[in-house]
């Protein structure tokens, strides 16, 4: 009898052919090449029972001839190189092949074959902890097994595989006793696991989407630990010294300081970090009241590490460090509320009067303005009138010191006219004295020229003070003209190469 899932013939093959003989009741299935639109280059093969309980594996394109047979086509497994194969054998053992590679999973000797990603760490700030159990000690009794699948049944894996199965597989061995370590391994890698070894899972409380706002125990599941700077936003209650309750969202930056300290303090640091905020938002509440929250805010005392002490000491027991905070919002409650709608009302009513009175200031301003302004107005016309006579009195000092100025300079010209016709009659008075001393003197050289002539020793004579009408002594010759003259006396008719005497004339 032949049973095959009708599905698979189409969809896997693509087209097929069937050719039944009646008489030897025996089917001949042909399986061709898969349609140009199917990723593979093979038809997929299928497990094939005999009428004796005997099963084989056929992988196409073949012809297989059947006869009292069940046929299965089995389903195709493909990893990439960014994924694997899990693959648990009937026997109970797991085995992971690493892609890129293909398995068929043969329902004989596979119960489940997976594909599963790589877990692949980009950065060195990303941690992955990685459990490996270790064989030690004396074999266990039992009466298991490590392999009941024969090499030959590994269908599908190369050598590479097997060579990688026997690596996985070396330290390892289900029939000793076993003990577990722990590694860390940090970024860039990519990691695969091998058989017996396993990541740790985080379980964390956290918020919940989308109201961030109560912490909920298990709510963050993750492998991959991040031990750069992030951050923790979480809703805080808090209520003042006056009993009012309200509520305030943070946001602190932290660090994963160290993974080993993390792993050996705390499974959930995110609670601890819950109880010890919660312990400094209590001391926090007795020292701010609601008058305080409305006026001034919470900035000033939320913004600073110093308001958190135990959260600070929580955070650096568990290995991380807390580098800020901020202080996003404040949710008021009721109270705080109605607290406000009065500090609001309070606020308005204030308002309102402070409108009141600041009308009566602004009137009480503006008359003051008037009269300051009517005032100005008689006090600038004031000095107009003032500065019209002060104005008229400068022009007529003025025209009077023009007319004063005037008369001087006629005066002055006057006097110097004046001035200039006595100084001309005098240098006329001067020329003709001065005409006349000129003449005088020529009168007196003639005639002592005319001496010199008559071989008179002129020296003799001027010193004697000689006698004659023309000349009575020799200080009349000086007192002539303030003038001086050289002249010789060689020129006059028979001076007979006398030497040449220079007279001075002048007035003393």
């Amino acid at each position: 009898m032949v049973r095959p899932r009708p599905r698979t013939l189409l969809a896997a093959c693509g087209r097929e052919r069937h050719s039944e003989n009646v008489a030897s009741t025996s089917i001949v299935l042909t399986l061709l090449p898969p349609a140009t639109h199917h990723c593979c280059t093979r038809a997929p093969p299928f497990h094939r029972r005999d009428s004796q309980g005997r099963h084989r594996q056929v992988i196409g394109p073949m012809v297989v001839h059947l006869w009292f047979s069940t046929i299965r086509f089995l389903d195709r497994h493909a990893a990439t190189p960014t994924q694997y194969l899990s693959v648990l054998h009937r026997s109970g053992k797991r085995e992971t092949i690493r892609g890129p590679a293909v398995l068929y999973e043969n329902p004989v000797l596979h119960q489940k074959i997976e594909v599963k990603e790589t877990i692949q760490l980009t950065a060195p700030t990303e941690a992955l902890v990685v459990y490996t159990e270790v064989s030690v000690g004396m074999p266990v009794e039992s009466s298991a097994t490590f392999d009941a699948t024969p090499v030959e049944a590994k269908v599908g894996l190369g050598a590479e595989e097997k060579q990688e199965e026997a690596e996985a597989a070396e330290g390892y061995n289900p029939t000793h006793e076993k003990s577990v370590s722990r590694r860390i391994i940090r970024g860039p890698a990519v990691f695969v696991p091998k058989v017996g070894e396993w990541t740790h899972e985080f379980v964390w409380s956290g918020n919940q989407a989308p109201s961030r706002g109560a912490i909920v125990p298990g709510a963050l599941r993750f492998n991959v630990l991040e031990t750069n700077t992030q951050t923790w936003s979480t809703d805080a209650k808090m209520r003042t010294s006056d009993n009012i309750p309200f509520t305030v969202q943070l946001t602190f930056t932290y660090k994963l300081e160290s993974v080993e300290h993390m792993l050996a303090s705390s499974t959930d640091p995110v609670a601890e970090w819950c109880s010890g905020l919660e312990a400094d938002m209590c001391v926090l509440g007795d020292h701010v009241t609601s008058a305080t929250v409305l006026a001034k805010g919470l900035n000033a005392v939320m913004s600073t590490l110093d308001s958190f002490p135990r959260l600070c000491a929580r955070m650096e027991s568990n290995g991380f460090s807390l580098e800020g905070v901020i202080l996003r919002r404040v949710l008021a409650s009721e109270a705080l509320e109605r607290r406000f709608k009065e500090a609001a009302a309070e606020e308005t009513d204030g308002a309102r009067r402070l409108a009141i009175a600041e009308t009566n200031l602004k009137a009480e301003r503006i008359a003051a303005l008037s009269k300051a302004e009517k005032e100005a107005r008689e006090a600038e016309a004031q000095e107009k009138r003032e500065a019209r006579a002060a104005e008229a009195k400068e022009t007529r000092l003025r025209l009077e010191m023009e007319r004063a100025e005037s008369r001087r300079q006629k005066e002055h010209e006057m006097e110097a006219n004046q001035l200039v016709h006595e100084l001309e009659i005098k240098r006329q008075k001067d020329e003709a004295e001065a005409a006349s001393a000129n003449a005088h003197i020529e009168q007196q050289v003639r005639y002592l020229k005319e001496l010199k002539a008559l071989d008179v020793d002129l020296t003799s004579f001027l010193m004697k003070g000689g006698s004659g009408d023309r000349v009575s002594s020799p200080r009349e010759l000086t007192k002539l003209v303030p003038q001086t003259f050289t002249f010789s006396l060689a020129d006059t008719p028979g001076s007979c190469g006398a030497a040449t005497t220079p007279v001075a004339v002048g007035r003393r």
